[in-house]
C-alpha cells in the first residue's frame, strides 16, 4: 500500500499540476489545426456561406468575424505564395465555429443547396479530423482537472483535525 502523503506534499503536488494544467491550456489555446479546403474553389465557397447564409447573433458575432477574417487572410497570402496551397490552419475556436458555421447554414434554392452539399462533401471529412483532434487534446487537460479535483479532496481530508480516541478500560 503507498505511504500516505503529508498535506504539505498534497499542496506541492497541487501546485505543481497546476503549473502543468495552465501550460497545457496555454499551449491548446495557441495550437493550429491544419484543415485542407482542397482548392481556392471551396475556400471561397465557405468564405460566401459564412458572409451570405449564415444568421448571426450577439453571442456569435465576434468568433465569425475572427473566423471570416482568418481564413479570408490565409487566402490572400496562399495565393501569394510561390507554392499555392488550400490549407487553412485555424485554433480550437475557429474550428469549432467553422462546424457550428457549417452545420447551421440555411439556405434557399437549389443550386444553393447543391453548392453547399458539394462543399461539405468536399471537406467535412477534413474539418471533422481536426474536431476530433482538438477533442483529444482537450481530453487531456480535462483529465488533469480531474486529478486537481482528486487532490483537491486529498488535501481538505489530510487538513480536518484528527481526533484520537483513547479505549477506557475497567
Amino acid at each position: 500500500m503507498a505511504k500516505a502523503k503529508t498535506l504539505s506534499q498534497l499542496k506541492d503536488l497541487r501546485a505543481q499540476l497546476e503549473i502543468e494544467v495552465n501550460e497545457a491550456q496555454t499551449e491548446l489555446a495557441t495550437r493550429e489545426y491544419s484543415v485542407d479546403l482542397e482548392n481556392t474553389q471551396n475556400i471561397n465557397a465557405v468564405l460566401k456561406q459564412i458572409d451570405k447564409s449564415y444568421q448571426w447573433n450577439i453571442k456569435n458575432a465576434a468568433f465569425l468575424i475572427n473566423l471570416y477574417d482568418s481564413i479570408s487572410d490565409q487566402k490572400r497570402i496562399n495565393a501569394n505564395a510561390e507554392e499555392k496551397t488550400s490549407i487553412v490552419k485555424l485554433n480550437n475556436l475557429q474550428i469549432n465555429t467553422l462546424y457550428t458555421v457549417l452545420t447551421n447554414i440555411t439556405g434557399t434554392g437549389i443550386e444553393s443547396a447543391r453548392t453547399f452539399t458539394r462543399l461539405l462533401t468536399n471537406v467535412g471529412a477534413q474539418i471533422s479530423d481536426a474536431l476530433k483532434q482538438t477533442a483529444d487534446d482537450n481530453k487531456v487537460v480535462q483529465q488533469k482537472h480531474v486529478e486537481l479535483a482528486e487532490l483537491d479532496v486529498a488535501i481538505d481530508e489530510a487538513s480536518k483535525p484528527t481526533v484520537e480516541v483513547e479505549e477506557l478500560t475497567k
